[in-house]
């Protein structure tokens, strides 16, 4: 027989159990009043003094006292699809007793209550009661559960997995032959403009900007930047390339709809999707233009990268210190995932191949279409598709590797799997 996990002398098997809310961890304030025949009365939220003071193997044990009442303890276990609670007084499998109701009770202030936070099945030995993934702080003020850093990736039943349905790959023209040629030591640069689109405050898709620049002695540096420029700039188009032409009406194109709008306080629901529609037509229209500016761009020897911090630093002078050398590779990427027998759980991996070797990402280095290496940072390599930077994106908020407990790998996880396999190379070790 499994041994089964014992709170105060109790099986954890005869707690009294509530159902959350479908495909969440809420447990609703209805719920828990058809449990019981208990009713809080009046302030049920100030007249329950409780303080978490403990998890261990996945129980929470919270120390309460009633009004007049001596301490007792109420225990609550997350589970897939329920709360399992009881009491070091009373509540069993068939009674939720007055403590329990009463402590739940005062948690559902708003009529409802997340227990997300306290859910983390398969995480925890049975024997030492420890966890490899989690780095739990029992202290005066409550209970805090936090994954390690090596494991920021850590999956559970019902967390958000990106759907890769639809991979669409841009057609990609030929390279052009030679490099741009400098007439005197002023000339032009490409830059390949960069922020974080998640933040708020004037926030814009990559884009490339052209900007003027005078040379070192060895026409190989930049000396100075002289601005950026935009449509009404006057350089004079005498002294461009034809490349230089067209490269410069594609960035022009770029700008225009490069900056993200935002829903604002007090848009409906209408309003909102049409703005998240616009973004993501916007989105699709600049990956396109990379795609067909990347064959130029490689013949410009001037190429930078800048973290803009947003569109409205995007004005004069470009500052020195905060342009980053860049090159633009023709060659393009390929993700490439590694599935990881890691003993008790599995690990998975992305990673990208160029010319058919397995590289790293260089987390720093990712700007929504384009990818850099660790060993080579400066490179820049365009992805082939949308949908790849959306994978990419995803990945990269949980350091490239996603760890699933063998516990429910098979059941939560492998249909996930057996999509991307239907997409990317898997490899599995």
């Amino acid at each position: 027989m499994t041994n089964q996990v014992m709170v105060a002398g109790k099986p954890i098997s005869q707690f009294y159990k509530l159902p959350f809310e479908k495909n969440t961890r809420i447990l609703r304030l209805n719920v828990l009043e058809s449990n019981t025949e208990h009713r809080a009365g009046n302030r049920p939220y100030y007249l329950v003094k409780r303080k978490p003071i403990s998890f261990k193997k996945g129980v929470l044990t919270i120390r309460v006292k009633l009004e007049n009442e001596p301490l007792v303890k109420v225990y609550l276990k997350v589970e897939y699809d329920h709360l399992l609670v009881s009491c070091s007084v009373d509540t069993d499998e068939s009674y939720l007793g007055r403590y329990a109701y009463r402590t739940l009770r005062a948690m559902l202030w708003n009529e409802f209550h997340d227990f997300d936070e306290y859910y983390w099945p398969e995480c925890f030995n049975e024997v030492t009661g420890r966890s490899k993934y989690l780095d739990v702080i029992c202290d005066r003020y409550g209970v805090d559960i936090k994954l390690k850093k090596m494991f920021k990736g850590f999956f559970r039943p019902n967390d958000y997995f990106l759907d890769v349905l639809e991979r669409t790959v841009l057609k990609r023209e030929e390279a052009l032959n030679g490099l741009t040629k400098l007439k005197n030591e002023n000339g032009i640069g490409y830059c390949l403009a960069n922020t974080d689109s998640l933040r708020f405050h004037s926030n814009h898709y990559p884009f490339l900007i052209p900007y003027a620049f005078s040379t070192n002695a060895d026409n190989r540096t930049v000396k100075s930047y002289k601005s950026f420029l935009f449509e009404n700039n006057d350089f004079h188009e005498s002294d461009l390339t034809s490349n230089q032409l067209n490269l410069n009406k594609i960035c022009y194109q770029m700008k225009k709809i490069a900056k993200i709008q935002f829903v604002e306080y007090g848009d409906n629901e209408e309003r909102s999707d049409e703005i998240a529609s616009m973004n993501l037509d916007k989105k699709r229209k600049i990956f396109e233009l990379f795609n067909k500016a990347l064959p130029m761009l490689t013949q410009e020897p001037f190429t930078h990268y800048l973290f803009t911090y947003g569109m409205r630093n995007i004005q004069k002078r470009p500052m020195k210190m905060c342009m980053q050398v860049a090159t633009f590779s023709m060659d393009i990427p390929s993700l490439s995932f590694l599935l990881t027998d890691k003993g008790d759980y599995y690990e998975l991996k992305l990673r990208f191949r160029v010319n058919g070797k397995a590289l790293l990402f260089c987390e720093d280095q990712i700007a929504m279409f384009f990818i850099c290496s660790s060993s080579k940072p400066n490179v820049w390599y365009l992805l082939e598709s949308e949908m790849d930077s959306e994978v990419v994106l995803f990945f990269s908020e949980k350091n490239f590797r996603i760890q699933v407990p063998k516990g429910y790998y098979k059941e939560h996880f492998e249909a996930y799997v057996d999509e991307i396999r239907k997409h990317y190379e898997l490899e599995v070790k």
